[in-house]
Order: C-alpha cells, then structure tokens, then sequence
C-alpha cells in the first residue's frame, strides 16, 4: 500500500476521482442550514449516486456495504480507464495530424 500511494497513476486517479466527486455531489448549503438536516437523515436512501471515490465509500458512508463500494469502485475505475484511453489516442491524433500538417506545409 505505501509503495501504490507514491505512483504517478494512483496520485492521478485520486485527484481526478476527487475533481469528478466534487462536480458530481449535490452542492451542499451554507452550514446552518445543512446542521438541522444532518442531525434528521445522515445520507440519502437508495443507491448513492454521482462520483465517490473508494476511500470515502469505505471510511466515511456507513450506508455503503463493502460489496456495494467495490463493485462502484470496478465500475469508476472501468471509466476512468476508458476516458484516459480515449483521451491519449485523441492527443496522439492531434499530434500526428499536427506533424503531417507542418511536414507538407515546409515541403
């Protein structure tokens, strides 16, 4: 574990599963309006939805069951992984696209 959390991959992948919880959790009230509510319903019933990354999922939501945070968690990293792929061919398009054009340009 100490060895993952120092790799370029892990500190990528939690900073975008933070930016994606952030951007996909509903926004929360100013705080005296959210005590009241907090103190009623902790978290919302059903299934929770939006972005959570696996360590909130684990740590903090009581709700979460185990199998429920993995099987989440497959499932965002299934997507991250994804988008990054299509995000690289799409960079590397570009760049190609970019060397052809300045190669004919010159000739």
């Amino acid at each position: 574990m100490r060895h993952k959390v120092t790799q370029g991959s892990f500190i990528l992948q939690k900073a975008l599963d933070n930016l994606l919880y952030s951007l996909t959790s509903p926004e929360v009230a100013p705080l005296s309006h959210l005590v009241p509510t907090l103190a009623k319903r902790p978290y919302f019933p059903g299934k929770p939805k939006g972005w959570i990354p696996l360590y909130t999922m684990v740590t903090f939501r009581p709700d979460i069951n185990y199998a429920a945070a993995r099987a989440k968690a497959i499932r965002q990293r299934a997507i991250l992984t994804k988008t990054i792929w299509i995000g690289v061919a799409a960079l590397g398009a570009v760049a190609g696209w970019t060397a052809w054009a300045t190669r004919n340009r010159t000739d």
